[in-house]
C-alpha cells in the first residue's frame, strides 16, 4: 500500500531474470538443505516503518529475552528494490517481511528463499492462520513464509446508533442492497465514498471491484484474474465493474453522488458519518481508515463508531464470507538454528500479543487472544477476521505496477466519471497488460 494499501508493485520480470545468485540451501531444490548452526544473531529487513515497529521490536525483545539470539530489524524505505538488489547482490538479510506475497513467489521462482516444511510445523500453521492466507505462500506445495501481521479491507463503519435507527446489519449481499433502499426511503444517505488521493485516485474503486469479484465468483476464480489466467475484461469482471456501478450511480446511494466520489478525498469521506445527523450510514473502507476519524472518536472507537464486515453470500455467487486484505509474510534466506527459532517463533498462534497492545496490529491467527489488544475496537475487527471463510490479498497489488497501480486506477476513474463503459475499460487495462 502506499501508506494506505501496503503496495509493493509487481517487479515479476524484472526478478525472473534474476537468476542462480541462490542462497545456499535455498528454494531452487525445493529442499531447505542442512540446518547450521547459528552465530546467535539475526538480521530483519522489512516495509514497517520505524514508527510502525514498535510492536515487532516488543516482540523481538521478548524472543531476544527467551533465546539470548539477538535480532536486528532494519526498516526499508524502498523494500522492493532493496530486497532484489540484495538478493542479486547475494547480500540477503536472514529474514525478510514481505509487505505482500507477489514478490515471495518471485523470489522462490528464483531458487533464494527457503521452503520451511522440513524447518516447521507446517500442518499446526496453517491450521492456526485464517483460510486462505497460507495460499499465497505455498507454490508447489511447499510453503515459504510465516504471516505475522494483516490488515481487514472488508469492514463497513456506522454511526453508533446505526441498529437503533431501526437498521439491522446485514449478513448477505442482497440484505445489503435491500439496506441501501431502506435508508434512501427513510430520507437519509446510505454510503460516504471518496476516492481523490492525489496521483493515486482510483485505488478506492478497485479495492470495490475486488471485493465484488471475490464475492461474486469465489477465490479460486479471483485467483486466475489476478494472475492473468482470466483476461481482465472477462464478462464476469465486467459485470463486477458494473455492479459496482450499480451502487455508485443509483441515484440518492451515494452522498455527492458519482462527481463526488472522484472529489472527495478519500480521508475526509468518513466524516460524515460522525455529524448530527450522520450525513451517510455506511462507509466500506479498511482498518486503517479509523487514523482519519476525528480526535474525540479515535479516543474512543467502541463508544462513537460501529462496524460489521462487508457481507458475502451474494446471489449465485460464493457461499460464505470472504475478506480481502493485506499482511506481513517473513520469509527466510539463512537455514540456520537461530533463524529456524525465530520462524518457529513467529509460527505461534500467541505471537504478536506484545504488538496487539501497542495498537496498530491484527493477528493473522484464528487462535490468537483477543483480549490482548488494548483497544476493544481492534479486538471486534480481529473477530471478524477470524470468523471470515477466505482471506484474500488486494487483487490490484498482486498485478504488475503498470496495471494494479496504473490503468486499473486510472480507467476505473474514467468508468466512474462516466467517460467509458465498464467494457471499454476493462478492454482498455487488458491491452496495458498484454502490452
Amino acid at each position: 500500500m502506499h501508506v494506505r494499501k501496503w503496495q509493493i508493485g509487481a517487479v515479476a520480470a524484472g526478478l525472473l531474470a534474476v537468476t542462480g545468485c541462490g542462497v545456499p540451501g535455498g528454494g531452487g531444490s525445493n529442499d531447505a538443505g542442512e540446518t547450521k548452526d547459528g552465530d546467535g544473531s539475526i538480521q530483519i529487513l522489512g516495509a514497517i516503518p520505524e514508527g510502525e515497529a514498535v510492536g515487532l521490536n516488543a516482540a523481538l525483545k521478548t524472543f531476544t529475552d527467551e533465546t539470548g539470539i539477538k535480532v536486528t530489524y532494519t526498516p526499508s524505505t524502498d523494500f522492493t528494490t532493496e530486497i532484489r538488489t540484495k538478493v542479486k547482490g547475494g547480500d540477503a538479510p536472514d529474514i525478510a517481511l514481505f509487505p505482500q506475497p507477489g514478490l515471495v513467489g518471485d523470489l522462490t521462482a528464483s531458487g533464494d528463499t527457503l521452503p520451511l516444511d522440513d524447518l516447521i510445523d507446517v500442518d499446526k500453521l496453517n491450521d492456526a492462520m485464517i483460510p486462505g492466507l497460507m495460499d499465497s505462500v505455498t507454490i508447489d506445495d511447499k510453503t515459504y513464509g510465516v504471516p505475522i501481521r494483516v490488515s481487514m479491507k472488508s469492514l463497513v463503519w456506522t454511526p453508533k446508533n446505526f441498529e437503533q435507527s431501526g437498521y439491522k446489519t446485514p449478513t448477505t449481499w442482497d440484505e445489503l442492497m435491500s439496506l441501501q433502499d431502506q435508508i434512501i426511503a427513510k430520507g437519509q444517505t446510505p454510503w460516504c465514498l471518496g476516492a481523490e488521493a492525489g496521483a493515486d485516485t482510483g485505488w478506492v474503486f478497485t479495492d470495490w471491484v475486488e471485493e465484488i469479484v471475490l464475492r461474486q465468483e469465489g477465490p479460486e476464480f479471483y485467483d486466475k484474474w489476478t494472475s492473468h489466467e482470466i483476461p481482465f475484461n472477462d464478462p464476469k469482471i465486467v459485470q463486477a465493474i458494473e455492479t459496482m456501478g450499480d451502487i455508485i450511480n443509483k441515484p440518492k446511494n451515494v452522498r455527492g453522488g458519482a462527481d463526488g466520489t472522484l472529489s472527495e478525498p478519500f480521508g475526509d469521506s468518513p466524516l460524515p458519518l460522525f455529524s448530527n445527523p450522520p450525513g451517510c450510514e455506511m462507509h466500506r473502507q479498511a482498518n486503517f481508515i479509523t487514523t482519519f476519524f476525528p480526535k474525540d472518536v479515535q479516543k474512543d472507537l467502541a463508544a462513537n463508531v460501529d462496524v460489521f464486515a462487508l457481507p458475502g453470500d451474494m446471489k449465485d455467487g460464493y457461499e460464505g464470507t470472504p475478506v480481502l486484505g493485506a499482511g506481513d509474510m517473513a520469509t527466510a534466506f539463512t537455514n540456520d538454528t537461530d533463524v529456524v527459532k525465530l520462524m518457529k517463533f513467529f509460527a505461534e498462534p500467541d505471537f504478536g500479543a506484545e504488538w496487539a497492545k501497542s495498537g496498530g496490529w491484527l493477528s493473522p491467527s484464528v487462535e490468537f487472544d483477543n483480549s490482548n489488544y488494548s483497544d476493544p475496537m481492534t479486538g471486534e475487527i480481529a473477530k471478524l477476521l477470524q470468523d471470515a471463510d477466505t482471506f484474500r490479498f488486494d487483487g490490484s497489488d498482486l498485478m504488475p505496477a503498470a496495471v494494479g497501480a496504473g490503468t486499473f486506477w486510472s480507467e476505473m476513474n474514467a468508468y466512474v466519471g462516466g467517460e467509458k463503459s465498464a467494457q471499454d475499460a476493462a478492454d482498455a487495462i487488458e491491452e496495458s497488460w498484454r502490452g
